[in-house]
């Protein structure tokens, strides 16, 4: 292992059955990763972390080919984390039983936008969750948002189904709750994704962005962190250089000098409200 990078996000596929609001509309065309390519992402970022996330944008259980991409992530020994929005799980039997899958979160948020009952679906991945519960793996997260998405009928009544079915006993993370063992409810706050549209918000701060993780997107485009779901900040691409070449290259090279600094070099930096999170905590 080398390098401070603890987690690398990759979007294996940039299609979804659902259509949100909160998600960011971009220009680019859904496509699933090729398996092919994967592996080769696999073996270069071990190199520098176990901790991989199957996200960026997209439905990950949408991957045309995702059994084999987890079957992958077991050969090479990775420590994956899915974050789904569970309406593909039935499509999956096999899930649970895959080695590398540490962790799944549930975007309970996409419960206003799809057409399934709520408390069928609920059930479904509270189903899979008692199941990980009873074997101790993966961990699992249902995940609402705290504000504007709890005053949604649908979303009131999975909580309040879950609050008559389990108790919430308090864990050692702010507004997380476990409701069986290895199992949590999970309430996040909202927040925008960057965007070059929105207006400049400061050209001083700091970020974990490109020194703590990175990601690499659907197209094989390496970007800083998993917000740049429009690869704004191409750092370059995996199918023309190898990771250790766009790490060393003049444009990531300056980001996170820039950071270091106190300096937000790109101007989509600059207009990341998410980015703020870390002015104080870093």
């Amino acid at each position: 292992m080398k390098s401070s990078i603890k987690r690398v996000y990759i979007e294996i596929t940039s299609r979804c059955n659902l259509n949100c609001a909160f998600c960011t509309s971009g220009s680019r065309q859904g496509s699933d990763m090729d398996p092919v390519f994967f592996e080769s992402i696999l073996k270069q970022v071990k190199e520098y972390t176990l901790y991989i996330y199957l996200h960026v944008q997209g439905e990950p259980l949408l991957h045309q080919q995702f059994d084999t991409i987890m079957d992958l992530c077991d050969a090479y020994g990775m420590q994956v984390q899915l974050v789904s929005n569970g309406t593909l799980l039935s499509r999956h039997p096999a899930l649970i039983d895959h080695p590398s899958l540490r962790k799944i979160s549930f975007s309970m948020q996409s419960i206003e936008y799809h057409s399934k009952d709520e408390i069928a679906l609920l059930k479904e991945i509270l189903s899979f969750c008692e199941m990980a519960s009873q074997r101790k793996q993966p961990y699992c997260e249902i995940r609402f948002w705290r504000d504007d998405q709890l005053e949604q009928k649908r979303t009131e009544n999975c909580l309040a189904y879950l609050q008559e079915h389990y108790d919430f006993q308090s864990s050692d993370r702010k507004n997380n709750y476990a409701i069986m063992d290895h199992v949590y409810v999970d309430f996040h706050n909202t927040f925008a994704w960057p965007s070059m549209s929105l207006p400049e918000i400061s050209r001083h701060g700091k970020c974990l962005g490109g020194i703590r993780q990175l990601a690499v997107l659907c197209n094989g485009t390496v970007v800083p962190c998993c917000l740049d779901a429009e690869g704004n900040i191409s750092l370059g691409s995996l199918h023309d250089q190898t990771l250790a070449e766009i790490l060393a290259g003049r444009r990531y090279q300056n980001l996170c000098q820039g950071f270091h600094n106190n300096e937000l070099r790109e101007e989509l930096c600059r207009r990341c409200p998410y980015r703020q999170r870390f002015d104080q905590k870093i």
